[in-house]
């Protein structure tokens, strides 16, 4: 096997740790919850604290690691993953299992922020879609074998070893870099944009919390929701105010030219948009399948896998055919039968997901989004990181990344939230779920116009090498 396989190898093990990691820990909250003795609202910061953690440091990683080397920053970040895995599995109380959760959210943003830009550094325009296809195939087998590898750690040794699993892992990573990835030149010695950095963090947290605003409690009194107008005023002034000092930076965190490529900026909207309609999906279809059909977890459980298993058959081939096709094509068709998917859920051709959808039925529906992401997710990534030139792919890695978790983030509240209220004022489970995709939907055409924003198949790799 040629070396850069060995890279990808490399790149795969810190992702397949990372996804395996996040489905572990949503699988485990059931029984952190009667093991430490405390409700759903305070446990779920093991996987919020996380995931706040790993979309505001994103950038700034990516950043760094253009300026500092992609090796430095990658190996780092497996170890500092390897640390926080194990003072997780040694945690006392709640308190501590989620400040160590952050540590191990800071050493998965320095890998997570590098994968993409290692590979698309190492692997030329001719094969860079099936290395990425690879990868994406790693994400979705972290994805499957997440929830039964953790029941069976938690049934067998306890809550505490499914942080330990990630040590062996992470050690064998550490070794495939040490090994395999070059030392790469740095591109740049200037100072860190620590103001860029501050104003991005603040950013995100104002942008979720638009989507999904947190209840505040002051001196212990009856908590009350902070309002999106208010978040989103504040929004908008923090992001003139980051736009102004990013222009004037000498190495700015996030470089504003690259927004003047056409193929970059329409294919992280399309991305966005992508992310926000179909984390509707896995969102909801869980309560759907438990609450509508009266499925057992497990057994909802198991239909659910039919996504990340489609994604896992697609994917591959998709970033193949994207290194000879192009992506507008491709990402195109996904964005197409995802919105086509979402609105047959909805009832637009039919009936809809009902009290008499057969489980084929569901698995069908699930397919079309597995299908939709395996075919759009591919040959976007290939578009974005095949368009900007080699010194500036750490920033554009991380960027990928951000919008992919911006986008799971506020489909996930926006989908909670039109769910809820449609919920309160009709009653009906059922309609309530139809209005939620139907919506979704509409976001999906969003990202199906974006898609055809990019550059032609012969433009689009021209810029990286």
């Amino acid at each position: 096997m040629s070396q850069k396989w060995w890279v990808l190898a490399s790149v795969g093990c810190g992702t397949f740790m990372a996804t395996l990691d996040s489905s572990i820990v949503n699988i485990a909250l059931p029984t952190l919850t009667k093991e430490l003795g405390l409700d759903l609202s305070r446990v779920k910061w093991v996987v919020i604290i996380y995931l706040l953690v790993l979309t505001c440091l994103l950038l700034p990683f990516g950043r760094l690691s253009d300026q500092k080397g992609r090796k430095l920053i990658f190996q780092t970040g497996y170890i500092i993953f390897v640390i926080g895995s194990a003072l997780c599995g040694m945690a006392p109380n709640l308190t501590w299992l989620v400040v160590f959760r952050a540590i191990q959210a800071i050493g998965a943003a320095m890998l997570m922020a590098n994968g993409p830009a290692i590979i698309s550094a190492t692997f030329s325009s001719k094969d860079r879609g099936a290395a990425l296809g690879t990868l994406a195939m790693v994400v979705s087998t972290g994805l499957v074998t997440g929830p039964s590898v953790g029941g069976f750690l938690i049934s067998t040794f306890g809550w505490r070893s499914i942080f330990w699993i990630n040590i062996p892992i992470g050690f064998l990573g550490i070794l495939l870099v040490n090994y395999f990835l070059k030392k790469d030149i740095h591109h740049s010695r200037q100072q860190f944009d620590w103001a860029g950095a501050v104003l991005q963090t603040l950013l995100l947290i104002l942008f979720m919390a638009v989507f999904d605003p947190p209840l505040i409690s002051i001196s212990g009194s009856f908590p009350f929701h902070f309002p999106r107008w208010g978040a989103g005023l504040v929004l908008l002034f923090l992001g003139t105010l980051f736009f102004k000092v990013e222009s004037v930076a000498k190495a700015p965190l996030f470089d504003f030219s690259l927004l003047k490529n056409r193929t970059f900026w329409s294919a992280n909207l399309a991305g966005f948009l992508t992310f926000v309609a179909f984390s509707s999906i896995t969102v909801l279809m869980p309560f759907f399948l438990e609450e509508v059909l009266h499925f057992p977890p497990q057994k909802a459980g198991f239909l659910m896998t039919a996504i990340p298993l489609t994604i896992f058959v697609v994917a591959p081939i998709s970033g193949r055919l994207s290194d000879r096709l192009g992506s507008q094509e491709l990402s195109f068709s996904g964005a197409l039968v995802g919105v086509l998917g979402l609105f047959a859920m909805a009832g637009v051709f039919g009936l809809g997901l009902s009290h008499r959808t057969t489980e084929a039925g569901i698995i069908m529906g699930l397919c079309s989004i597995g299908l939709a992401t395996g075919l759009f997710q591919s040959p976007n990534n290939n578009a974005i990181m095949g368009s900007v030139p080699h010194h500036k792919l750490g920033v554009a890695s991380a960027l990928l990344a951000t919008v992919r978790n911006l986008g799971l983030v506020t489909g996930a509240g926006l989908a909670t939230s039109v769910f809820t209220w449609r919920l309160e004022t009709t009653r009906d489970f059922v309609a309530s779920f139809h209005t939620t995709w139907l919506i979704a939907g509409f976001i999906g055409i969003g990202a199906l116009v974006a898609s055809l924003g990019k550059r032609p198949a012969r433009l689009e790799t021209g810029d990286a090498s």
